[in-house]
């Protein structure tokens, strides 16, 4: 009698174990389907800001009207930076 519940059961067991297998792998499934896509759109995002970056760098605009600190100035804007809000950014004004 024992013995008999004990074969249901198992067999009980396995075909929960089989349901919850195809369960995961539907699920499985499902994610690399999302992440084709959006592996698809992140293509088509990328490809975007190339064609972006290349017109822009083209167009002359890419650096237009921007002109390099020299250190000295980097220094001086840096100090003002640590010194903000303390009363003393002014010092670097003269």
């Amino acid at each position: 009698m024992e013995n008999e519940t004990e074969q249901k059961k198992g067999k009980l067991d396995e075909k929960e174990d089989r349901e919850s297998s195809t369960t995961m792998i539907d699920k499985a499934n499902e994610a690399a389907d999302r992440m084709e896509k959006a592996n698809v759109q992140l293509d088509k995002l990328l490809a975007k800001q190339e064609r972006m970056n290349v017109e822009n760098t083209l167009s002359g605009t890419a650096e237009a009207g921007t002109q390099e600190k020299t250190p000295e100035e980097k220094e001086t804007d840096e100090a003002k930076k640590l010194l903000e809000g303390t009363g003393y950014e002014d010092l670097f004004d003269k």
